[in-house]
């Protein structure tokens, strides 16, 4: 299945539940009291009538006087009933088209980016050809060196807009038991820092099971080094990824040493809210946030004296008996 395909049928907030939730308790306040009106009025008209009645007036006219305050009670509060229907209804039509229309545009944006995967990567693949055959020292070196790296940044992009699309289509993320160490190591074996940019990966996670998805793992950690390779200095850049305690929960820290403390601004993980001097666009720490979030744990970031920290704080493994 495709993935646009997938995407259909679902609305990409995962706030309108929320929304129609309260959508229906107010409309169940504001029957419970126009409910509680008509009520209150109709017992304020039968006591008027009754004193009508022992100050001496006509039963005739007391019961005409009855008649018409009910039928007043009836009109005006069926009136308001069906304005309220009507208005409620304009809402759902107005909501309805404008989730389709964000489902239309989500299952687009979702299969573009899933057919650019294929293209893109046999053009890296071809790119590799050529820096095989274009050697150092070469007058086209540079250039071809440049087109690896963004060749390279086109990939992460769709890779990261497939994972923001499946994110806020409600796709889940299973989770089970996984070794941190050893899912780690996998990443780190196959991942490549761009051309040109020596970095240094020191995997210190333990032996240790935690319930997550290898895959999404593998997502979070490319996504925080390719973040620490685009903003820290230049030169040879460190990453240290280790494993600690953390409160019953197993923490999973992955930490740079690409420069001092930069300022780091409050909404930082929120979507498209990227640093002060980042030229991308708030999505690659939105993603670690949600993962570790769909998967039970959470996420926290802050800078250090050397450079950028990430705490990934995952569920431990379960154990029957």
């Amino acid at each position: 299945m495709r993935a646009g395909e997938a995407m259909r049928g679902r609305v990409p907030q995962r706030w309108t539940r929320h929304l129609i939730w309260v959508q229906v308790a107010w409309l169940a306040l504001v029957f419970g009291l126009g409910g509680w009106w008509v009520s209150l009025m109709r017992s304020q008209s039968g006591r008027i009538a009754v004193l009508e009645q022992q100050a001496g007036l006509a039963a005739p006219a007391v019961q005409e006087q009855w008649l018409r305050t009910q039928r007043m009670l009836f009109w005006e509060g069926g009136a308001f009933f069906a304005a309220l229907m009507v208005s409620l209804g304009a809402l759902a039509v107005l909501h309805g088209r404008d989730a389709a229309r964000a489902r239309a545009l989500q299952a687009f944006f979702a299969s573009a980016t899933h057919e650019l995967r294929t293209p893109l990567a046999a053009l890296r693949l071809e790119v590799e050809g050529l820096a095989e055959v274009v050697r150092p020292g070469h007058e086209g070196r540079p250039w071809v060196e440049r087109m690896l790296e963004d060749s390279a940044r086109l990939e992460s992009q769709v890779e990261r807009a497939l994972e923001l699309a499946r994110i806020e289509g409600g796709g889940r993320v299973p989770v089970q038991p996984v070794n941190l160490r050893a899912v780690v190591a996998e990443f780190v074996r196959t991942w490549r820092p761009p051309p040109g940019r020596p970095v240094v990966v020191r995997n210190d996670a333990e032996d240790v099971g935690v319930m997550a998805n290898a895959a999404s793992v593998h997502t979070m950690l490319r996504n925080l080094f390719e973040n620490s390779v685009r903003h820290a200095r230049p030169g040879a850049l460190g990453i240290s990824v280790r494993s600690e305690p953390d409160a019953g929960r197993v923490a999973l820290v992955v930490m740079d040493d690409g420069g001092p403390a930069r300022g780091l601004p409050g909404g930082l993980g929120e979507l498209f809210s990227p640093g002060k001097d980042s030229a991308g666009a708030g999505v690659g720490l939105y993603l670690v946030r949600e993962l570790m979030r769909r998967m039970g744990g959470d996420a926290r970031f802050g800078a250090t004296d050397r450079g950028f920290a990430a705490r990934l704080a995952f569920e431990g493994e379960v154990h029957d008996g």
